[in-house]
């Protein structure tokens, strides 16, 4: 960050930043790597693999299904063709067949037309597309128990058979990875959707209070200027991710140490106390995260903002929905953006979420905070929102 006393670059705490080196994920690479040997030595003779990584949130099932689509990648160029990682996010881009193998598409393809296509034309123009360009890719759908909760289409079931669209020649899908929280989301399948998805799972423990250390030791160094946290901060935010209620969720430590970092720096200090931390800690809801924001939609943002500010003007653990609307829509005329008609469905996917609270069809508020609690929780969740909206608004301009 030019001109910080803090930062070096405070990007490296986004959860969208994917570290060269992922410490105590070592083992989970290493199965990825064997799995995907032979797949990669001989493409046009390999069967599809499919296979499962599975861990509770903020354990590095993300960032290591991104740091290995990236080895793969490079290390099919080295042998002489192309493989392309397509990452897909369910709750980031939407839980129907529809909007997933659109984005899957243009991903590969750019610019191709598909607004007529249906969901299942779509993935046969994109094995045409690959087949026509001698390419190959590898897929990878995050939140898969979130698309499962949202839709009823069988998304499982296309993808581990979508070999069957190429029978009698080599498959130019050389795999697909489902990662989820746990394995419940098996109970939601029909049998031959648990068939086809396989038995291969990776297993992603919670990680210990010193491996946390280890992690965020690292990133430190990347995010921060030479001795601007120092140990006594290091080890009380590595202590406080391990223990409940974060149990080693890793992205509410980085989230701990951005925001401390931003609050030293706003009063003035060229280095992080331990108080810093401990303010920042006080008020910080581990059950939103900045990842959590940042992969909602943008509407989205706004209205959980609407139902925040709701909540403090009203001085209540939950409000109704005309008081939600009523704040969002001034939200929208503070930040200049057009207000969506209808807010039922962007709450509704909240609520799946696990964000928002519904206690009755008439009163919704934040999941897991109570009225106590509430007021000390505020501040900091519009301060998230408001980085995220913020984050966004970058993002538009510089696509121009």
């Amino acid at each position: 960050m030019s001109g910080s006393l803090i930062f070096e670059d405070s990007e490296k705490l986004s959860p969208r930043y994917v570290p060269k080196v992922l410490p105590h994920r070592e083992e989970q690479l290493s199965l990825l790597h064997s799995l995907y040997k032979s797949v990669l030595e001989n493409p046009k003779e390999a069967y599809m693999r499919v296979c499962q990584l599975v861990g509770p949130v903020g354990t590095g099932k993300t960032c290591t299904a991104l740091r290995f689509g990236e080895t793969v990648e490079e290390e099919a160029e080295r042998k002489g063709f192309k493989v392309k990682h397509v990452y897909l996010n369910c709750k980031l881009e939407g839980a129907k067949r529809f909007i997933l193998y659109r984005s899957m598409l243009n991903k590969i393809a750019p610019g191709t037309a598909t607004r007529s296509l249906s969901p299942e034309e779509m993935l046969t123009r994109l094995v045409q597309y690959l087949e026509e360009n001698d390419e190959y890719i590898l897929i990878t759908v995050d939140e898969i128990s979130y698309f499962l909760k949202s839709s009823k289409e069988h998304l499982i079931y296309d993808l581990t058979r979508i070999n069957e669209l190429t029978l009698g020649r080599p498959c130019r899908v050389l795999g697909v990875v489902f990662i989820a929280r746990s394995l419940s989301f098996h109970k939601m399948l029909e049998e031959s959707e648990r068939s086809t998805l396989g038995k291969i799972i990776i297993d992603f423990p919670r990680y210990s209070g010193e491996q946390i250390k280890d992690i965020l030791r690292l990133r430190v160094e990347e995010a921060f200027k030479p001795g601007r946290i120092d140990d006594e901060v290091l080890t009380y935010v590595s202590d406080v991710t391990a223990m409940p209620p974060i149990n080693g969720d890793l992205r509410v430590g980085l989230d701990l140490l951005l925001y401390a970092g931003i609050l030293a720096e706003r009063e003035g200090y060229d280095r992080v106390l331990l108080d810093h931390v401990r303010r920042v800690h006080g008020e910080t809801y581990p059950g939103i995260t900045s990842e959590d924001i940042l992969y909602m939609d943008p509407d989205e943002r706004l209205i959980l903002w609407g139902l925040v500010r709701a909540l403090r003007v009203n001085k209540t653990a939950y409000v109704s929905l005309k008081d939600i609307r009523t704040e969002y829509w001034v939200i929208c005329e503070e930040q200049n953006v057009e207000p969506v008609e209808e807010i039922e469905g962007y709450v509704q996917d909240l609520i799946y979420r696990g964000i928002v609270d519904m206690k009755s069809l008439t009163e919704f508020g934040i999941m897991g905070v109570s009225t106590e609690d509430l007021e000390r929780f505020l501040d900091m969740i519009v301060e998230k929102l408001k980085r995220g909206v913020n984050e966004f608004r970058e993002e538009t301009e510089s696509m121009g």
